[in-house]
């Protein structure tokens, strides 16, 4: 029998973003960023976005700005190393992120290299849990995301991928949560159905990997219940094409409530399982924590301490029973049609098998409410592909 972890009976908070959320809020970015030398991290779509915006294109007028437009899905070390040289010679006020969570990553990351006593510090080393991480003073990052899915916008978290080496890296310190982030829903309202499909699952999955979570705490575990209940309504409406601008905004928050959530418990067991499916075979973030999310469900559940029992009865009353759950899970899965898109890309499960003893990652995989061995991950990903 394996041992239970459950949720935290002492437990902190801490979370010093200054959140802004709603239509038209945006416009709080005009004040903050008046008069100040800011580097703008974005791709170009994003740029196109800003100038075109009747709020946004005042920034010309209002700030010194440098650009950095060239940001790419999933950017990689040494993409970021180059471009940090080449602005090491420069000194900003702020950083200003507008985009998705690639974007946003890369922002933190510019934040803490370009700051003023780690310049020329190569990222390698920065990315080491080093005493050059103390006293440490970050250019302030301002965080619009454009996208409704990793929360990046209010965690602690960097994202940093090897592609070299197939590898991926984190940056993960206080000093890289953002000084204010901006939510703002209308951003959102013309995203491809690609986008819209991978950030929002990625939001859904982040939720639930909070709430299986040895570090879940009772605000957690209702932020995550809440984003859940938006996500499940609100992506199937939207990729089933309905219009409503509520969809996107209840997308928008249950992006925001699952960040917050995962800022304070760390991902888990499916984000450890796909970070090699992502870096050996290219499938888009969101679609491989999405992947396995129905059997992590199930091996959780065999040893659920009552939290699963209560996110069941949350969604479907008091009679509800574990099969709803599943169910739920399950229907969601199958109308994505996420397991035929991840195979897509993978040329066959042996392939995907010899990556299993990369999928056990203990600062994610450790994170699950309960051990998970490497015979544990194999049988998830076998039943995630054939079943």
């Amino acid at each position: 029998m394996k041992m239970i972890v459950m949720a935290k009976s002492n437990w902190g908070h801490y979370n010093p973003v200054n959140i802004y959320f709603g239509r038209s809020e945006r416009k709080r970015i005009l004040d903050a960023l008046d008069g100040k030398h800011c580097l703008i991290i974005t791709t170009v779509r994003g740029r196109n976005q800003i100038l075109n915006d009747k709020i946004l294109s005042k920034l010309e007028k209002l700030s010194h700005l440098t650009w950095l437009e060239t940001v790419k899905s999933n950017p990689d070390i040494l993409y970021l190393k180059d471009n940090i040289s080449k602005f090491s010679g420069m000194s900003f006020d702020a950083i200003l992120a507008f985009g998705g969570g690639s974007v946003i990553d890369t922002a933190k990351t510019f934040s803490v290299a370009l700051a003023k006593n780690l310049k020329n510090t190569e990222l390698e080393i920065l990315i080491q849990k080093t005493k050059l991480q103390e006293n440490l003073c970050p250019i302030p990052l301002y965080a619009i995301p454009t996208t409704s899915g990793t929360g990046s916008e209010v965690t602690p978290f960097a994202t940093i991928w090897d592609y070299q080496d197939k590898k991926k890296y984190s940056l993960s310190m206080n000093e890289i949560f953002p000084y204010m982030a901006i939510i703002d829903p209308f951003l959102t309202d013309y995203l491809p159905y690609d986008i819209t499909l991978n950030s929002g699952i990625d939001a859904i999955n982040q939720a639930a990997e909070s709430i299986w979570n040895k570090n879940a705490t009772p605000i957690t575990i209702e932020q995550s219940t809440k984003a859940l209940k938006l996500g499940f309504i609100s992506l199937n409406k939207l990729l089933n094409g309905e219009t409503e601008i509520y969809h996107r905004d209840a997308m928008a928050e249950c992006s925001l409530l699952a960040g917050l959530s995962i800022s304070q418990t760390r991902t888990a067991i499916c984000h450890s399982i796909s970070y090699p499916i992502t870096a050996h075979f290219g499938v888009p973030h969101g679609l491989a924590c999405g992947f396995t999310m129905p059997y992590v469900l199930r091996h959780n559940l065999n040893y659920d301490d009552g939290r699963l029992t209560k996110l069941a009865k949350d969604f479907f009353g008091e009679n509800a029973k574990n099969i709803d759950l599943i169910q739920l899970f399950d229907d969601l899965h199958f109308s994505l049609k996420i397991r035929k898109r991840v195979k897509s890309y993978i040329p066959n499960f042996e392939e995907l098998d010899k990556l299993v003893h990369e999928m056990n990652t203990p600062n994610r995989a450790g994170n699950n409410m309960t051990k998970v061995n490497i015979e544990d991950i194999r049988s998830i990903i076998a039943r995630s592909w054939s079943t």
